[in-house]
């Protein structure tokens, strides 16, 4: 019996200290300064989908857009959640990664393995019109990339992820 006790008594400190641990590193996430250009945000508000939105940033870093979110993961050209879903993710604490439609195969599977080793709520999708090979957006943030640096987009995955308006699953 007395096993039983000490076991329970071990469990619980260590899910305390984990409990800690993981309160102390979400902290410091929080305190790092977001990443990229800020951009201004004219409007939160639902439109019906199907709606044209015209967004003042390419990729859209925010701004009115549909009812439901596009979920978390990697999208592929024939399976585009419309901007209007992605936006809504980005309210939700999304940070998305976005590439040049035409980008070569194997710079898309880099992008993969570097989105896949990110933490966070997080989104890939290519984009036809995108003027620069690499994007990342977070709700009122965008940073554009002229080449694939796996640092920079870990860390704007990793600190401007779940740092918008609503906190809520995508």
């Amino acid at each position: 019996m007395n096993k039983v006790f000490i076991g329970i008594g071990l469990a619980t400190v260590l899910i305390m200290v984990g409990g800690i641990f993981l309160l102390t590193k979400q902290d410091e996430r929080l305190k790092r300064p977001l990443m990229g250009q800020e951009v201004k945000i004219e409007s939160r508000n639902h439109v019906p989908d199907g709606t044209e939105i015209q967004y003042n940033s390419n990729p859209p870093a925010g701004g009115p857009h549909y009812a439901t979110t596009a979920h978390a993961g990697i999208y592929d050209k024939d399976k585009m959640p419309a901007d209007g879903h992605l936006v809504h993710s980005l309210e939700h604490g999304a940070a998305i990664l976005w590439y040049k439609s035409d980008l070569p195969k194997d710079e898309v599977k880099k992008l993969e393995k570097i989105f896949n080793n990110a933490s966070g709520k997080k989104i890939m999708v290519p984009r036809e019109n995108l003027d620069v090979p690499v994007a990342l957006t977070s709700w009122g943030w965008i940073l554009k990339l002229k080449t694939i640096d796996e640092a920079k987009i870990k860390e704007f995955i990793e600190t401007n992820n779940d740092r918008a308006p609503e906190k809520a699953p995508i």
